[in-house]
């Protein structure tokens, strides 16, 4: 913890935990970042379009993290939908008439969540 009483969540995997399994905090994340999850399963997820458009970064850097990090950013919610989730998915983003750029390739037979 620094002198301001924060927390260094880039060095401890647990305080990125607690605040990935409070959805108060993930509410006010979405809020302060302007940040417009799609709904899916009672939860707000991105697009791995989405992740690298709010970090201004391509998608091959999303990619690139996934593989050094998956194990940890599986346990935080990340997964690939496929089959009947990735159809209900997709439907439910089109029922929110979410940006189309949000998909490269809606016919994708899988696609990342976070």
């Amino acid at each position: 913890m620094s002198g301001s009483g924060k927390k260094d969540l880039t060095a401890s995997a647990v305080d990125r935990q607690n605040i990935l399994n409070n959805p108060f905090a993930l509410k006010e994340i979405e809020r302060a970042t302007r940040i417009q999850g799609i709904s899916f399963e009672g939860k707000s997820v991105l697009t791995k379009e989405q992740v690298a458009a709010f970090f201004e970064v391509t998608p091959r850097t999303i990619d690139n993290y996934i593989k050094q990090y998956g194990a940890e950013l599986c346990q935080n919610g990340y997964e690939v939908l496929r089959g009947n989730r990735l159809k209900a998915f997709k439907l439910g983003a089109s029922n929110e008439d979410v940006n189309e750029i949000d998909f490269v390739n809606i016919k994708a037979p899988v696609i990342g969540i976070i």
